[in-house]
């Protein structure tokens, strides 16, 4: 057989083959990637209802019905685990964000959904999965492990941001000064706002926790605008 002959009589059991190794790939990827999230949001619940020092790997070994040495294959420690848990609320924050960023809305008014939805969204993420203590304690127990976590979604969050306060600058009614300006402030705006959210004192700094973030949002407009664009609004 020549040459040629071999070659095309096992070009097509070859394509296979590699076809197959590939679909192989994804499904084990995708596998793994299914036990991963289990076992961090089962870890999550666990932490929040018992507390992290309260949790062994064992208990997420045994919740998630998966074996010991499956958890310490994704996570050598409980300590791991937990920045996973952090993490994953983290890129849900700014998942909702980016929710809010993709709609087709003027500048302004999108920048004003952004501001209420980024002062919300730690409450959001506490109404839609545990109830709101225990995700404060969860937040609370290690702040400065927290601050790493949402630092890196700040980063995120600081491009979206921009992004839009830039096409704010075509609305002749808004102060440029005053986008430049916010770009400082807001970070400190939203580290505030999480670190009122953790300590749980809305109340004892008279704070409506229902409206606040409409408040501010509002609060923020209106200091982009223009002083003729406020008094022709009054």
């Amino acid at each position: 057989m020549t040459p040629a002959k071999i070659s095309a009589h096992f070009a097509p059991q070859t394509k296979k083959s590699i076809n197959f190794a590939l679909i192989y790939d994804n499904s084990s990827i995708e596998m793994a990637n299914r036990t991963r999230e289990k076992l961090i949001d089962v870890a999550r619940h666990l932490f929040a209802r018992k507390g992290i020092e309260n949790t062994t790997m064992v208990d997420i070994a045994n919740a998630s019905e998966k074996g010991r040495r499956t958890v310490y294959t994704y996570f050598k420690s409980k300590s791991a685990i937990y920045d996973a848990v952090i993490e994953s609320e983290s890129e849900r924050m700014v998942e909702r964000l980016r929710k809010v960023y993709s709609l087709d809305l003027p500048p302004v008014e999108k920048l004003r959904q952004f501001v209420i939805i980024r002062f919300e969204i730690l409450k959001m993420i506490s109404d839609t999965a545990t109830p709101s203590e225990p995700l404060r304690s969860l937040f609370s127990t290690n702040s400065k492990r927290y601050e790493k976590i949402t630092q890196l979604a700040l980063e995120k969050e600081k491009i979206m941001l921009n992004s839009i306060l830039r096409q704010c600058m075509d609305n002749p009614d808004i102060d440029r000064r005053q986008l430049a300006r916010l770009k400082v402030v807001m970070p400190l705006l939203q580290q505030g706002i999480d670190i009122s959210f953790m300590r749980n004192n809305y109340r004892d700094l008279g704070v409506d926790e229902a409206s606040f973030s409409n408040v501010v949002a509002d609060f923020i407009l209106n200091g982009l605008r223009k002083h003729s664009a406020i008094n022709s609004s009054i």
